[in-house]
């Protein structure tokens, strides 16, 4: 939604709605979006920005009455002054509201920290977000051009040699891309000219489509063949669309994981747990033969027992002529060996009995499980989920998926929520250590780069796929936290699943070889509301 030649044509698109009229007032509905209404050529149009990271979006949309109380304003300077120009940076993810008055209104949509800035005179004067720590600072300014680069070899990957040819080309284009064209098989030169081709139809002849994976494209159909979910007649209907729909499935989804994984967890162990208690009729066979064994031994209880002897060999009168070896203790009686098994044989009846009545509560409890699995993947809408929820939270209590978790004092390292997972978090050398050992190969082990920290591992509860990107940046904010790099406005967080972490023979505590990693560039924070 907020890529270099998306920001193109939205630019143009918001000029040619906005410019001319007025700002009319800016206000935050809800966590992390910022609104402003603008009166433009007799119509109310509304500017919508996301500054969630994961879910950056600026579009116009359609006008609606705001909220009128326990809102806050920002930017109240500008109410009524009339729009000038919008203006997109040569090479860079920002987008300026030019007024008459020559003052700014700068958005930077990308990064970590999406914002909104008053500039005046390359200076901060309000910012939507930490506006105490910004105002009166330096306007962040965009990455100049590059004068030049070494030309990629034909070692590279397509990957590699489409970032360096182009840096602004869209990163969720590439893989498909390469695959289309066949770029593993191509020339430095061929690739070059495929991606001019692309570039250029991007600016020049754009298709605004959501693709079946949520993403924006503006890569004509015709040279990028990739199934569509829907087009658009303008970028800015295709933003509006991404950002309500997908965002909300993907709000829907991490919704869904925060129990999914619980359920299956708890449906398997019912099923390993009705395995073992279907083989209890064995237990009868056991029974029967201890049983047996008390009578054989009773019928011999004139003999006596050798302090050595561990089984005693009698005729069985069960079985004919067979004879029959007993194991029994030979510090008591052969009448009191007797006994012994007539209790074995009244415990294994028991076993039985509490085993069937056990079988039936767990094949009881399973069909509800497996009944809430089915309801909880047939929801397609946020509201369904809500509404599903707040019906089976009794259920879903009562089955222990929604059971309070164990004390973290008892363990040797804290245990948070984020989002319904729960993240394990070292507290010295030797903790940490314990946390990756502790850990599944498929939960998510992070850490910040470069320097000493907490080892941070985020459950998974056997689940091959990632976390949502959420969930994953949240994680890694407390483990840049959790280091040395505390300090530090950006920490770059190595993020990847546990199996590709080796502990080297005869390391410190704490050390470890990270073989496959992913990072993240975040903001230190000490928890996650």
């Amino acid at each position: 939604m907020n890529n270099f030649y998306v920001l193109i044509h939205l630019t143009k698109y918001l000029k040619n709605k906005c410019v001319g009229g007025s700002f009319q007032f800016s206000y935050s509905p809800h966590k992390d979006i910022w609104e402003c209404y603008i009166d433009s050529h007799s119509s109310i149009y509304r500017i919508i920005f996301s500054t969630n990271s994961s879910e950056t979006a600026l579009f116009l949309d359609k006008d609606r009455p705001s909220k009128k109380s326990n809102v806050t304003t920002f930017f109240n300077s500008f109410n009524n002054k009339v729009i000038s120009n919008f203006k997109l940076a040569e090479n860079d993810r920002f987008i300026t509201i030019e007024f008459e008055s020559g003052e700014q209104l700068l958005f930077q949509v990308f990064g970590n920290r999406p914002n909104v800035y008053h500039v005046a005179d390359g200076i901060i004067k309000e910012a939507f977000k930490s506006n105490s720590e910004l105002e009166g600072s330096k306007a962040p300014k965009p990455r100049a051009a590059k004068t030049g680069f070494d030309k990629p070899d034909g070692t590279s990957s397509p990957k590699k040699i489409i970032t360096s040819l182009d840096p602004k080309f869209p990163r969720h284009l590439i893989e498909p891309v390469t695959e289309h064209y066949k770029l593993h098989e191509k020339s430095v030169e061929e690739i070059q000219s495929i991606v001019n081709s692309l570039t250029d139809a991007m600016k020049e002849n754009p298709e605004f489509r959501v693709l079946e994976d949520g993403n924006l494209c503006l890569v004509p159909s015709s040279l990028l063949p990739i199934e569509n979910r829907k087009t658009f007649d303008n970028v800015n209907d295709a933003i509006r669309f991404t950002y309500y729909e997908t965002s909300r499935e993907r709000r829907l989804s991490s919704k869904i994981q925060s129990l999914k994984p619980s359920i299956e967890k708890a449906i398997q162990k019912n099923e390993s747990t009705i395995s073992q208690l279907s083989k209890a009729d064995k237990g009868l066979e056991r029974a029967e033969q201890y049983e047996q064994y008390g009578h054989i031994l009773m019928a011999h209880a004139h003999q006596t027992v050798n302090p050595d002897q561990e089984q005693i060999t009698l005729p069985n009168f069960y079985d004919g002529s067979e004879t029959v070896s007993i194991p029994i203790k030979p510090t008591i009686s052969i009448a009191d060996n007797a006994e012994r098994y007539y209790d074995k044989s009244a415990k294994a009846k028991r076993n039985v009995v509490e085993s069937k009545r056990r079988l039936k509560e767990i094949q009881k409890e399973n069909r509800e499980l497996k009944a809430l699995f089915e309801s909880l993947n047939s929801i397609e809408k946020i509201y369904e989920f809500d509404e599903w929820y707040k019906e089976n939270q009794p259920d879903l209590k009562k089955l222990g998926i929604l059971a309070k978790t164990k004390q973290a004092e008892s363990l040797p390292y804290r245990q948070v929520k984020v989002d319904n997972y729960e993240i394990w978090i070292g507290k010295s050398a030797k903790s940490n250590d314990r946390v990756t050992s502790d850990a599944h190969k498929e939960d998510v082990w992070l850490h910040a780069r470069g320097v000493s920290g907490s080892h941070v591992v985020i459950r998974m509860n056997n689940n091959k796929e990632m976390p949502p990107k959420s969930v994953i940046r949240k994680a890694a904010a407390i483990a840049a936290w959790n280091s040395k790099a505390r300090g530090s406005k950006l920490v770059p967080v190595i993020a990847t699943k546990r199996k590709y972490i080796t502990k080297p023979k005869g390391a410190a505590p704490g050390a470890v070889r990270v073989q496959r990693e992913d990072v993240e560039m975040v903001e230190p924070k000490k928890s996650i509301s």
